[in-house]
């Protein structure tokens, strides 16, 4: 990704709350927050439908489980959690912020 979609993803993902740890956790939250994460921003920025965002989410569930050996409860879990979280600070986000951010994210 190009160094200004990460600073945008980097913006999104800042908060002051202290992360949750527990064993599921453990598996690898960057990765899937990183998926549920973006995911949902080419959704809220109209790059994607919510057709081709749950085909994708599909696909990278399967990885996770298969490569990572995370259950499916543990990453369904995960990345709800993910999804919430990114979806409340991308609402709190300023419209201004969001567009240049959409601006930035690469489309399919």
């Amino acid at each position: 990704m190009k160094k200004a979609i990460w600073l945008a993803f980097a913006a999104i993902m800042t908060t002051s709350a202290v992360a949750r740890v527990n064993a599921a956790d453990a598996v690898n939250p960057g990765v899937i927050r990183m998926a549920a994460s973006l995911n949902e921003m080419a959704l809220a920025c109209g790059h994607k439908s919510a057709a081709n965002v749950e085909a994708g989410r599909v696909q990278q569930r399967a990885a996770a489980i298969k490569d990572m050996a995370v259950t499916p409860a543990e990453y369904d879990r995960m990345y709800a959690s993910y999804k919430t979280e990114f979806t409340q600070k991308w609402t709190n986000m300023p419209a201004a912020q969001q567009q240049q951010a959409c601006a930035q994210m690469p489309r399919p």
